[in-house]
């Protein structure tokens, strides 16, 4: 539904074009795609490959932490409206409003949400991954692998720290890892699903904004210390 609703406001965005869904895939999507496999893009798909398998191996563990409710990151309630926000309505909301304000930034955030959810629901059938305890009341979508929530997240917090720089960003990140850690927490996903979807996000994020922003420079670094593993993400003006 929201890559429905999103295509539409780039359609609508497009203004006089003559044929609005060729100019969203020409003009659009197809750049971003190919502005993707450039050496950043192949770090940061390269990193969350790494990170997803090292996930996986204490996906179990944090499952069977999680049943027991002890010492949880988020109470259930707390998680379920973290939940709401992560579906993401809430990216496409910021989108819309930016396409009126700030068409620019506005248009690769929506580049960044499409090719996101395009990506989601293309591994999502591919892996069809069971999720936690084989829970099978999360329709239209039973497979558990890559987060949703966590990949429409984190594009869109990538898309306004690049917009905008870490002003912005800083608590875009923390949001987004906050209902990355609550799909989590509530064993709605597994570790290595949120752990994936976030480096999809990023993926998505990055990649569109090279194609709008030619005169700014980009580079990750994947980010290594104890207890933590992550990635940072420079612009350059």
């Amino acid at each position: 539904m929201k890559l429905f609703v999103i295509m539409a406001l780039m359609t609508v965005a497009a203004g006089a074009e003559d044929n609005a869904f060729s100019w969203a895939w020409n003009d659009q999507l197809k750049p971003t795609i190919y502005e993707s496999w450039d050496s950043d893009g192949k770090l940061i798909l390269g990193t969350t490959i790494g990170l997803t398998i090292l996930a996986n191996a204490y996906d179990k563990n944090v499952y069977e932490h999680n049943e027991r409710k002890e010492n949880l990151l988020f109470s259930d309630q707390t998680a379920k409206e973290l939940g709401v926000i992560g579906s993401g309505m809430f990216g496409i909301s910021i989108a819309a409003a930016q396409l009126i304000w700030d068409r620019r930034e506005g248009l690769a955030h929506s580049r960044a949400i499409v090719l996101t959810s395009i990506s989601h629901v293309t591994l999502a059938y591919l892996f069809q991954r069971g999720r936690p305890g084989n829970r099978d009341d999360f329709l239209p979508f039973k497979s558990s692998f890559p987060s949703g929530h966590a990949s429409s997240a984190f594009a869109t917090a990538t898309s306004l720290h690049l917009s905008y720089g870490l002003d912005v960003g800083i608590p875009a990140y923390f949001v987004a890892s906050s209902i990355a850690l609550a799909r989590v927490s509530e064993n709605t996903h597994w570790l290595s699903d949120a752990v994936a979807g976030t480096g999809l996000g990023i993926f998505w994020g990055v990649a569109s904004h090279k194609i709008s922003l030619k005169d700014k420079s980009y580079s990750f670094t994947p980010i290594m210390a104890p207890g933590a593993l992550g990635g940072l993400v420079q612009m350059t003006y």
